[in-house]
């Protein structure tokens, strides 16, 4: 291939976040004609969760076996051949709907291919921000990455409406493809560095050696073991245990075009973050951005909490979007400027497997804990009703408002824990930055 068709550095980043932003929007909106068929079919709320599950499992599950190879693997090569794969499990899905022979059970199996594809892919292309951006943009470009997300949430449920509206399952499944090839073509003409290895990396006798070598470079690091649990442990209170539960909350007093509208507010809310992590906010004292940030994610889960009110959720809801991009971009930056770029992917790939693990755990049990714990307290005769139902209502929906108000004030614990702890405060400076 001709130099000269070859992108390198800040263009390739750019490139890669393009086709990135493309393959994201196709699945968005094929899994959202797929949500709406799975209803319009069955008409149950069990299969439709369950569909849910099937695209947001798998790629916490395949992390943990993708960390390792991302980093023994040519992480270009890595990324293209996950979109392959994608893509041809979209396409089998699409001739089986096409023969009116598509069933439920191969949604599930497609998503769940599709889910390991993305958990080779995303570790791979975070791994390689690194050694295609300067230390001094990486926050600028973990911004970006932010807002092209951050477009996706807002764009794709509008576009995929219009799609699956007046064209079809059949339009968003094309559409989802094509998505994939464009990713490919742009891979093609990226260079993307590959690290040499260290000398532990070049004594690796078998895929498990690797995998405890990943975890092993952690566990040697005590403040990246904090840094680790402390995003696993947001992500099971925030998107788990507590943002989960948004909708019954909702629909429990309001109708489902206010749903609507507070959900595009999340969206909203990270294209903001998004455009002022771009401009450089939060690049100095990262660590302590996070955490203001979080501390910022608990206060909104409590307001939420309050009252039934469209416009207070709608808010919280915009306040944990600006939150979760600099909780997220900030601590990818950190990883990228302080773990050696030979294990990068297998560090990407472990916190991508705690933090989609934490998630759908806290999915499971907010739902236990609401119907058989927390809703019964706040109508009737329940034990809240006369205390806090007094400053917070009773009620529908008012027990899934109390684990707001209890997640956010957990969050806030674990922020001021933080704060106090000395090691914590200076985790940056006494982490050194990796040799790229």
């Amino acid at each position: 291939m001709s130099r000269r068709l070859t992108l390198v550095g800040m263009k390739a980043f750019y490139a890669l976040v393009a086709g990135q932003f493309a393959s994201a929007m196709g699945s968005a909106i094929s899994r959202f004609g797929l949500s709406v068929w799975v209803l319009q079919q069955t008409g149950s709320t069990t299969a439709y969760t369950t569909l849910m599950f099937f695209a947001v499992f798998p790629v916490g599950f395949g992390a943990l076996i993708a960390g390792p190879l991302v980093d023994r693997w040519n992480r270009r090569r890595v990324m293209m051949v996950s979109d392959a794969v994608a893509a041809l499990s979209t396409l089998i899905l699409a001739i089986l709907f096409l023969l009116n022979s598509l069933e439920l059970w191969h949604l599930y199996i497609g998503l769940f291919v599709n889910g390991v594809a993305s958990a080779f892919s995303r570790p791979a292309l975070d791994a390689s921000v690194a050694s295609l951006v300067p230390k001094d943009n990486l926050n600028r470009a973990s911004g970006l990455s932010q807002l092209t997300g951050a477009l996706e949430m807002i764009l794709s449920s509008a576009v995929a409406g219009f799609i699956v509206g007046a064209f079809g399952l059949g339009a968003a499944f094309l559409i989802d493809f094509l998505s994939f090839a464009v990713n490919i073509v742009v891979l093609l003409f990226t260079s993307i560095p590959q690290p040499a290895p260290s000398q532990a990396a070049q004594d690796r006798q078998s895929f498990w050696k690797d995998f405890r070598i990943g975890v092993r470079y952690v566990r040697q690091r005590p403040a990246m073991i904090y840094l680790m649990v402390l995003f696993s442990v947001t992500m099971f209170l925030l998107p788990g245990v507590a943002y989960s539960l948004v909708t019954p909350l909702v629909l429990s007093f309001a109708s489902e075009e206010s749903l609507g509208l507070i959900l595009s507010g999340f969206g909203v809310g990270s294209l903001i973050g998004g455009t002022l992590m771009a401009m450089g906010l939060g690049s100095k004292q990262r660590m302590r951005t996070i955490l203001i940030s979080m501390m910022t994610a608990g206060l909104a889960a409590m307001l939420i909490s309050l009252r039934e009110n469209t416009l207070l959720i709608g808010i919280g809801f915009v306040v944990t979007g600006i939150s979760f991009v600099f909780i997220i971009g900030l601590n990818r930056v950190i990883w990228q400027l302080k773990a050696a770029p030979d294990v990068l992917g297998r560090i990407f790939a472990l916190q991508l497997a705690l933090g989609v693990g934490a998630q759908s755990l806290g999915v499971l049990l907010s739902g236990a804990l609401a119907d058989r714990v927390f809703e019964p307290l706040f109508q009737g005769d329940g034990g809240l009703v006369n205390n806090i139902g007094m400053v917070i209502g009773t009620g529908a929906g008012r027990g899934m408002a109390f684990m707001f108000l209890l997640v956010g004030l957990i969050q806030l614990l674990i922020v001021l824990y933080s704060v106090l702890t000395p090691s914590v405060r200076r985790l940056e400076d006494e982490l050194p930055d990796a040799q790229q």
